[in-house]
């Protein structure tokens, strides 16, 4: 890689002669530094001494220009420092009609600020064609142009809300407050510091080196990403296919909104580069390692070349596949069509399974293709119950399960496979992968669940809620809220540990360790996060260390009763361990009843345990191979 760097000031940077200029290319984000961003680095060169050091700005050539860069990163700052200068010129050429009736600047000082405008002048705008040194995104370049203007003795135009001129008035508003420059050579010695304020310049001879560059810079501004830069090559091979600029705008808009998740309608870069990555895994790659961020620049690069060199529309290609890569991840409000599938589709999205992400989105991609249509749901049903087994016994390694699913989308493929053949490899590489079932029940009445992945065991506590038989709580006057939030990160419904974490008062030491208060703590550890001592409730933070159940304080008629686990009560109803959930039908044991049952032990644990194994065994069994 040919990289050059040096060490520039500003006015090396925006040097009054010559035709240095600034592209800021069409990938790139227009101007959005914050107000405090743009205070921050104000302050920062008031304070500091000179050739005080702002950042890195990384180039890369601009066509065949010896003189004219394009600016991959650091372009909100090289701009906040040209706005900077502006606000200079404006504040000096508008101080003579600021003063008071009567008044006059010494003549010494006006040639000085006529001198001082002058430079700025030739640092902004080329001297030989008066067009601005750093040529802007298009959205943001007529405002930009206009504001510099004014130094040709044009007039400023109104620009409504638009966030550019907004940011410029907080500049010049920054350098017209008198109480900290309250005289022309106050402004004179703050552009001496400006001028003086160092840059790593940072040269590289192509697009791609440059995102390796970059992407390892601590750079204070906002740093560019692999979508930012693709969104430049699409837009320049779109005329390859003779498709006019708008469109192809208009093209990367729908496919960037995809991974929008909010009604701001910014796309997610996160997302978008997940997605892009495993649409590199699934379709593209000929090996079975996942790309990195680092290499996909280059990748994509080729292949836009070679699919638009071929007539085809790359990007409508990845806006058709991106929809679907939405609808799996769940990316939000996206969901699919048929709700048995997209249930599936949400259950394993609680599971962690982005390692199968390739493998789905090939699946769903080429399911007429592959003629898997109608063996989707059995397909996604074996992927949930592995990724439970795989979370509960933790194998494999979660980093080696991404190659097994790209060596599967290899195999369907190298073997032609469709229809039930599909399933049958999928279903014989999951099972492969998998510990054996005496291992997964090991794993059950062992180990403690929770603290290994508690999203899977919520998932389980559900899953199970919903599907064992018996009488529940959910019917039509008290639908299912298993799955709701109160807030964001916040559900409805959070694991209850029967047992609780954390110091425990004596009632509970004496619960579970009789003769021996000193070792309870030693048994709570092994026992409190075994599956047998969890439940679920929207009550969790009332219920905590509470004993479970009060023979001092027992529940009588009041509809309100808040002194023990088993008899918590809101407006008359049962609402902690009596709470009418399948689940808690397995809190007594078969000779006991709940509302008679005064201590929870060890050996209810172990006892709730073993209960649990058996339905989770049979839950989240494999079919037989002649089932797949």
């Amino acid at each position: 890689m040919q990289i050059s760097s040096e060490s520039k000031n500003l006015a090396e940077l925006l040097p009054i002669t010559g035709n240095v200029g600034y592209v800021i290319p069409e990938y790139q984000r227009n101007y959005s530094w914050r107000e405090e961003q743009i205070e921050q680095l104000f302050n920062d060169i008031a304070t500091e001494d000179l050739g005080y050091y702002v950042g890195n700005l990384l180039v890369t050539n601009h066509g065949d220009s010896a003189e004219l860069c394009d600016v991959i990163d650091g372009q909100q700052r090289l701009t906040t420092l040209s706005l900077f200068l502006l606000a200079i010129w404006e504040c000096l050429n508008n101080w003579p009609a600021s003063l008071p009736e009567g008044e006059s600047l010494p003549n010494n000082v006006i040639e000085d600020m006529a001198g001082l405008k002058r430079d700025i002048r030739r640092q902004l705008l080329n001297e030989n064609t008066n067009q601005p040194r750093i040529c802007l995104l298009e959205t943001d370049r007529g405002i930009y142009n206009a504001m510099l203007g004014v130094m040709v003795g044009k007039t400023q135009g109104k620009w409504g809300n638009r966030s550019l001129p907004k940011r410029y008035h907080f500049i010049y508003n920054l350098f017209n407050d008198r109480a900290h420059f309250a005289t022309p050579q106050a402004i004179d010695n703050y552009y001496k510091k400006l001028v003086s304020a160092t840059t790593l310049k940072i040269s590289v001879p192509d697009l791609s080196e440059a995102f390796t560059v970059f992407s390892s810079l601590n750079s204070k501004g906002l740093p560019l990403t692999l979508v930012d830069l693709l969104k430049g090559e699409f837009l320049a091979a779109a005329g390859k296919i003779n498709e006019d600029h708008a469109t192809a705008v208009e093209r990367w808009t729908t496919f960037s909104g995809i991974f929008s998740e909010d009604e701001s309608g910014d796309p997610n870069t996160t997302l978008t580069t997940q997605f892009l990555t495993n649409n590199f895994d699934a379709f593209e790659s000929d090996g079975k390692q996942s790309i990195t961020k680092s290499k996909a620049l280059k990748k994509y690069q080729q292949l836009i070349t070679e699919h638009y060199r071929q007539g085809e529309n790359y990007l409508q290609t990845l806006i058709d596949r991106a929809s679907i890569f939405a609808r799996i991840a769940r990316i939000g409000d996206n969901s699919y069509p048929d709700e048995q599938i997209d249930d599936k589709l949400q259950s394993l999205s609680k599971l962690e399974s982005s390692q199968a992400y390739p493998l789905l989105l090939f699946l769903f991609c080429n399911a007429e293709k592959l003629q898997i249509t109608n063996n989707l749901c059995s397909i996604l049903d074996n992927l949930i119950k592995f990724y439970v087994r795989r979370n509960i016994t933790l194998v494999p390694k979660s980093s080696n399960i991404r190659a097994r699913m790209l060596n599967l989308i290899h195999t369907i493929k190298d073997k032609n496979l469709t229809g039930h053949d599909v399933n049958a490899c999928i279903l014989a590489e999951l099972k492969e992968m998998s510990e054996s079932d005496d291992r997964f029940a090991n794993a059950i009445c062992n180990d403690g669940i929770y603290d290994k992945n508690a999203k899977t065991t919520r998932f389980v506590l559900i899953d199970l809620e919903r599907n064992l038989p018996g009488n529940n709580l959910i019917n039509k006057g008290n639908p299912d809220t298993f799955d709701e939030y109160i807030k964001k990160n916040q559900p409805r419904w959070t694991i209850e540990h029967i047992l609780p974490e954390g110091p425990l008062p004596d009632y509970w030491k004496d619960a579970i360790s009789p003769d021996d208060r000193e070792q309870a703590e030693s048994v709570q550890r092994k026992y409190v996060h075994l599956i047998g001592n969890l439940t679920l409730s929207p009550y969790n933070a009332n219920l905590k260390q509470l004993p479970f159940m009060d023979e001092k304080h027992p529940s009588r008629e009041e509809d309100n009763y808040t002194k023990s686990k088993r008899d918590f009560k809101e407006h008359g109803t049962y609402v902690g361990l009596r709470e009418c959930l399948r689940l808690n039908a397995s809190i007594p044991a078969p000779s006991e009843r709940i509302e008679e049952k005064t201590s929870w032990s060890i050996a209810d644990i172990i006892r709730r345990t073993k209960w649990f194994k058996d339905r989770i065994m049979e839950r989240y069994a494999f079919p037989n191979d002649d089932e797949a």
